[in-house]
């Protein structure tokens, strides 16, 4: 049964930032559903003070903190800002987006009785793009079982956990809000969009578009997005003899324009969970290639060969063969497109508001 607004819970947000990313794009999607629901909406950034996205005037949006770098003094002033601002908001659930963002928010909530759900984004066996540490393991084991719930992504992802954590999961997928693209003439491009770091693996969609492009040099890579990888990749691509052909475009604020002419997309992640950049290329009919990497995002996503091509992680090969496969079967492509395109309802945001507002 549904609430009324008067016995709806307020909603805090907790991020590091609202710099692009598909966390990011997930919280601005639920914040602006819910804020036109009449719901109170806050978004505390603990690491960042950047916003990318756009939300409804409606959302509070605030940061408690800049990025620590680690330093202790800094990481307690944090949870002191954080805590402030849970006390206050008595009638309140706190979604804690993120490994790190769970974390702090657990830590900053002890004591207080807040309904508390955290979540894991990625893959639970890396943690800042890097191997989690043992004991690191255990801080987050001994404080997930402080929260009321905790929501995954994928199944794999939730097999990480102990079955204390595990008991109180749920699996919600990321929500898309758009409407599916009509049938329009694509241009000769490979499209990926997401952060510029080790993860996406960018350097093998490079690699693979070099052996690519030999037979079809018609084609362009237009790469979308920022990170910390932006000089090194573009170093790469000088070696690689590549200038005008594959094209760091950086953070484009209107994606879908780009997903609707694009030619052929690829995510060519070593680990993800669900990639907000495939479903919404997906539902704009741009025919998909993803690695089926852990933690299960892109299979949860994509039927192979139905409404997209799945293939193994870092596997070059297959990556060139793919691309081949869509750039010269016609038939294939126009199915891949068309079926796609079903994703828009599977995902709407609507159904998934839902199933949070469930857990509430």
């Amino acid at each position: 049964m549904k609430l009324d607004n008067q016995e709806q819970p307020n909603i805090i947000f907790v991020t590091i930032s609202m710099r692009g990313g598909g966390t990011e794009r997930v919280i601005s999607l639920l914040a602006n559903y819910w804020v036109a629901q009449n719901r109170q909406v806050d978004i505390m950034m603990i690491g960042d003070s950047t916003v990318e996205y756009a939300l409804d005037d409606r959302v509070n949006i605030y940061s408690v903190s800049e990025a620590t770098g680690g330093n202790m003094r800094g990481r307690i002033k944090r949870i002191g800002n954080m805590r402030r601002i849970f006390r206050k908001n008595k009638n309140s659930v706190i979604i804690a987006m993120g490994t790190v963002s769970s974390l702090f928010a657990s830590l900053a909530s002890i004591g207080l009785k807040r309904r508390l759900i955290v979540t894991e984004r990625n893959d639970p066996n890396v943690l800042n793009h890097r191997p989690i540490k043992s004991y690191e393991k255990t801080i987050r084991e001994i404080l997930y079982r402080r929260a009321k719930h905790v929501v995954f992504q994928t199944n794999m992802a939730k097999e990480c956990f102990s079955r204390k954590i595990q008991s109180k999961g749920s699996i919600i997928l990321n929500p898309l809000k758009l409407e599916a693209s009509a049938v329009i003439d694509r241009e000769k491009t490979v499209i990926t969009a997401g952060r510029l770091n080790v993860q996406k693996n960018h350097k093998l969609l490079i690699d693979s578009f070099e052996e690519f492009v030999q037979t079809h040099d018609q084609y362009k890579l237009l790469i979308f997005g920022e990170g910390d990888m932006k000089d090194e990749l573009q170093e790469y691509i000088e070696q690689k003899h590549l200038d005008g052909k594959v094209i760091l475009k950086g953070f484009s604020d209107n994606i879908f324009e780009e997903y609707k002419r694009g030619g052929i997309y690829v995510s060519s992640s070593d680990w993800e969970g669900i990639s907000n950049s495939l479903a919404e290329a997906m539902a704009h009919g741009i025919p998909v290639i993803a690695t089926d990497c852990p933690m299960g995002g892109s299979a949860m996503l994509i039927d192979n060969m139905d409404n997209g091509i799945l293939i193994p992680v870092k596997d070059k090969l297959k990556l060139v063969e793919a691309l081949n496969t869509l750039a010269e079967d016609r038939e294939l492509y126009m199915k891949l497109s068309a079926n796609g395109k079903k994703i828009v309802n599977r995902l709407d945001v609507s159904n998934i508001a839902m199933e949070w507002d469930a857990l509430f």
